[in-house]
This record gives structure tokens, C-alpha cells and sequence, in this order.
């Protein structure tokens, strides 16, 4: 039975007993009854999303078949389509070099290929680096763009460059990004095998051990890149694009005018809008082929990046255009990715709260079996992290101390606060209409060996 299915079976039982008891015992509703209700419903609701949460998670490990199905290929089709290279850039003098030439090192035919630098005209520390770098590369196909309207944002740069552009596929790059020199091969030949409009590569995070969230903020990218795309795309049908390592046909984003200039994720709203006209969309994750980065270089940079994307998705919820998606599955998928970070920032809110009732309530056997649940599968899921960060570090043969799995689960909750924290701020900014992009700021850690 499919994950959505499960789901949406658990709440609508939770919503049937919360009923059963108002109506059983009618006015006035007494505390035993109004923290049972309280109770069942949502655990019931924590329990389906800490599932549905778990299943994406552990998606391709159940099944190594949808692994390599999803890899990158072996053998390369001739160079057929044409590249424009996309990296906006904002404040990014530390690492914009780095990356221009990383960009400038795909290996593809020199013709059939362009890199558009996009910059606002007061960035003038970024300008610099980028006309530097250019000088040096000494490559007529390496162009800067400039703007000096509004907004300031990534989603208008991106549009800007879009009217520059003059080749077939439109890539991006962030502008601390280490693309790997193979990827213009790769992604030419699933265009030209698969047939399709759209492909999403994959992006990890490298540097696990700076910060003491560092190892948990890898291991989300590990998890969603791995096996969660894989696992909307398959069973849910939608695609949340990332901000990255994303290819498009030109003609296809003219046809949707591009990006959404006020969403703050115009990434997962470009993926929507594009299932909507009809694109397809394809996923190809290959550990040896992916594009390198680095997490947030203090807690206040990371809660400013994460309340962006919350808040992104809310604007998405909020736009309504997943509402038009042609099928109940991929609207309930839909639902479920753009509200998740919401759901489990109540969830690890409500175990504390859950555990309080438990000690100082007289509640039906039942009902204190069931408030345990989501705690169990809290329990659980850290346990994945932990094996999780073993997994990482032998996947990219990178050293891992034996401490390692100890500290991830002891930081586990102490991060979820942090995750709770931002989805709360983005549910504030969103009340008080506060739009205004935070940017991350990078510093190649990632790069540093």
C-alpha cells in the first residue's frame, strides 16, 4: 500500500475516534476526554508524517534496483545539446573564482557551451573577482551580467539571465558550487536517451565535521538527494526541484516566464509550474558525480537559510498552483513536502508536551499507547541518522571518527529545535508580509582539503 494512502488511512481514523468521544460525552467536555482527543489526533497525525518521513528516508535502500535505475551513465551519447551555465551571485567574493573556474573545467566541447555570471551592479567586491577571473580564464564564452533593479533576489537574476542566454539548456549553479567535470556528459545523454525536458542532479554537502549541526545538515542533503527525490518523483509523481544541478530546456522555462520573482523557493515552485505544462522531469543521483558544497558557517546563517525555504513553501502553499496538479496522489505529495517542515516542528514541540499529559493525566490505556508512538519513531529515525552519517562518510571515503554516530544522535534533537525555530519564523514572516531574501553567506570550506 502506497505511503499516501497509509497516511491519509491514519488520519482519518484519528479524526473519526477524536469525533466519536466529543460526540459520546457531548457538553460539557471533560479534561479526560478533551486530552485523550487532543491526544489521539495528533499522535495519530505525527505518526503518519514521522512514517511517510521514514519511508522517503530509507526509500532506495528497500529497493538497490531504483538505485541504478536513477545513476548516471556508463557510456556517453555523442555532445548534441548546447549549455548556458547560470551562477547568481550575491556578496560571494570569497568563492565566486573558485567556482567560475570549476564551472569552466566541465568537460564538453568548448563551442557548445557558456557560463553567465549574474550579479547586481552594487555588488561591486563580487564584479571585481568575476572580471578577474574572466581575464584570467580569457574565455570569450564566460559573459557577466549585471542588473540594478528589483528585487534583489536569486529567482530575478536568474530571470535576467534567461534573456541572455543562447544556448540549449539553461544549468544551474550556486556560486559556492563544485560541479563535477563529467556533468554536461551525463546530462546530455539522459536528454537524449529518456527524451525528457528536465533533469535534477544531485547535491551534497561535504564538510561533516566543522560545525556541531554540520553532520546532520549533510546528512539531510544525503538522505533527500539519495533516496527522497527518488521516492516523490516515483511514488508521489512530483518533483520538488532544488536550487542547483538542475537542467532545463530553455524553451520550456520561456514558456512559463521563467521564475516566480516573489517566492522565496523559486526552485520547488518552478518544478510544480512545469509538472502543470506538461515537462518531464527526471531524477539522476550518482555518489561519484555530484555537485560539492558546504553548510551554513554558523547557526544563525543556517536558521536564516532554512526560515527561507519554509517560508518558500508556504508562499507555494499558499499560490495554490499544486491544487491544479491532475491527480489526488500528487496533490497529497504536494501538500505533504511543502508543509512537512511546519508538521514536524509541532512534532517535536508536541513529545515533551505529549510525555507532560502522560505523567499528570488519567488517560485511557489506548490513548497513552498511542501518544508514545511518534516518540518511538523519533527514536528510530535518530537511529538512522546515526548509521546514516557512517553510510556518508563511506560513500565519499572521507575519514569518520568512531564517536561520530554518538554525536550526530546527540545533537539530533538540539538541531530539530533549531529546524522548529525556523519554521516558527517563517510562519511569522509570512503573518507580517516580511519577503525579503536572506542570503547565505559561503566560505569554501569545502573546498579546503
Amino acid at each position: 500500500m502506497r505511503a499516501s494512502v497509509i497516511g491519509g488511512i491514519i488520519l482519518a481514523i484519528g479524526l473519526a475516534i477524536v469525533v466519536w468521544l466529543v460526540l459520546e460525552n457531548r457538553f460539557p467536555l471533560s479534561p479526560t476526554v478533551f486530552f485523550s482527543a487532543v491526544t489521539i489526533f495528533f499522535s495519530l497525525l505525527f505518526t503518519a508524517q514521522s512514517l511517510v518521513t521514514l519511508l522517503w528516508m530509507l526509500y532506495t535502500w528497500e529497493d538497490p534496483a531504483k538505485v541504478q535505475w536513477h545513476r548516471s551513465p556508463k557510456d556517453f551519447a555523442r555532445p548534441y545539446y548546447s549549455f548556458t551555465a547560470f551562477l547568481p551571485a550575491r556578496h560571494e567574493e570569497k568563492v565566486i573564482r573558485d567556482t567560475i573556474e570549476a564551472v569552466n573545467r566541465i568537460d564538453y566541447p568548448h563551442e557548445l557551451k557558456e557560463i553567465l555570471i549574474i550579479c547586481r551592479n552594487d555588488d561591486v567586491g563580487t564584479i571585481a573577482k568575476a572580471k578577474e577571473t574572466i581575464d584570467k580564464l580569457r574565455n570569450n564564452r564566460i559573459r557577466l551580467v549585471t542588473f540594478n533593479d528589483l528585487p534583489i533576489n536569486k529567482p530575478h537574476g536568474l530571470n535576467k539571465g534567461l534573456k541572455e542566454a543562447r544556448n540549449d539548456i539553461v544549468a544551474i549553479f550556486d556560486a559556492e558550487d563544485e560541479p563535477h567535470p563529467e556533468i554536461y556528459q551525463i546530462i546530455n545523454t539522459v536528454l537524449v536517451r529518456d527524451k525528457v525536458d528536465v533533469v535534477q542532479s544531485g547535491v551534497q554537502l561535504m564538510n561533516f565535521r566543522s560545525y556541531w549541526f554540520s553532520s546532520l545538515n549533510v546528512l539531510e542533503y544525503f538522505f533527500w538527494f539519495k533516496s527522497g527525490l527518488h521516492f516523490f518523483t516515483n511514488v508521489g509523481k512530483v518533483c520538488p526541484l532544488g536550487g542547483n544541478t538542475v537542467f532545463f530546456k530553455r524553451d520550456w522555462l520561456e514558456k512559463i516566464n521563467g521564475w516566480d520573482e516573489t517566492c522565496l523557493t523559486e526552485d520547488a515552485d518552478i518544478g510544480i509550474r512545469l509538472t502543470l505544462a506538461g515537462a518531464k522531469i527526471k531524477v539522476v543521483y550518482d555518489e561519484n558525480h555530484v555537485t560539492q558544497e558546504e553548510t551554513p558557517h554558523n547557526v544563525k546563517s543556517f536558521v536564516r537559510q532554512r526560515t527561507r525555504w519554509n517560508q518558500g513553501f508556504l508562499q507555494i502553499l499558499r499560490k495554490r498552483d499544486w491544487w491544479r496538479l491532475p491527480t489526488f496522489r500528487q496533490k497529497l505529495m504536494a501538500i505533504y513536502v511543502l508543509l512537512s517542515p511546519e508538521i514536524s516542528a509541532f512534532l517535536f514541540f508536541y513529545i515533551p508536551l505529549a510525555l507532560l499529559i502522560a505523567f499528570t493525566q488519567k488517560l485511557p490505556i489506548f490513548v497513552s499507547f498511542l501518544s508514545y508512538i511518534p516518540f518511538y519513531l523519533f527514536i528510530f529515525q535518530l537511529i538512522v541518522f546515526g548509521i546514516g552519517i557512517y553510510e556518508f562518510s563511506k560513500t565519499y571515503q572521507l575519514k569518520s571518527p568512531p564517536w561520530m554516530p554518538l554525536k550526530v544522535m546527540l545533537s539530533f534533537y538540539p538541531y530539530q529545535l533549531l529546524l522548529m525555530f525556523s519554521s516558527f519564523r517563517a510562519g511569522y514572516r509570512m503573518l507580517v508580509n516580511q519577503i525579503g531574501w536572506e542570503k547565505t553567506s559561503h566560505t569554501n570550506i569545502h573546498r579546503q582539503k
